[in-house]
């Protein structure tokens, strides 16, 4: 006889409810991550003074990566069975980074905004990492690589700050 799983071709989870909190997890994330890129942008074209170019072309690659996080998550939450909201509104409604002004933007003001931005989804997806360890081991692992990549751009984000930063 199939399992409930199997025959809905879902994943098997050991916890009846799990599958939704798991997926609200992942989606939580997710629309960081979206935000984050889209802040990422915002400070791309915002960016002046004597490091443009090098933080110019660094948030371009950020923000790459975390488009790339960010679809990873939601497509772990549509294995889950769950569809993902990414569109504008529920961005703006799920996550809770504060934007940036839309106004010319010192380099090293850049980096500490997004610096801090990137420690705050860092320090969140650690946490959903941690309360879904025992529920689901696939969805903590994407979770892991997410915290994992944010970590690491935190580190480099970091060597930049100076005291003026």
């Amino acid at each position: 006889m199939a399992s409930a799983a199997t025959s809905s071709h879902l994943p098997a989870l050991a916890e009846p409810h799990a599958r939704e909190t798991i997926a609200h997890e992942l989606q939580s994330t997710m629309q960081e991550l979206v935000d984050l890129s889209l802040i990422g942008k915002q400070l791309h074209w915002a960016v002046v003074g004597h490091a443009f170019r090098p933080v110019h072309e660094q948030l371009d690659e950020l923000v790459a990566s975390w488009r790339d996080l960010a679809d990873v998550v939601a497509e772990r939450a549509v294995a889950l069975g769950y569809v993902p909201d990414g569109q504008a509104r529920a961005i703006e409604a799920g996550s809770p980074l504060s934007p940036v002004a839309a106004e010319a933007t010192e380099s090293h003001a850049v980096v500490r905004a997004i610096t801090d931005r990137v420690a705050q989804v860092s320090e969140t997806a650690r946490e959903r990492m941690d309360r879904i360890a025992e529920r689901d081991a696939v969805s903590q692992d994407v979770l892991t690589d997410v915290v994992r990549a944010l970590e690491h751009q935190q580190w480099m984000l970091r060597a930049q700050l100076s005291d003026r930063a």
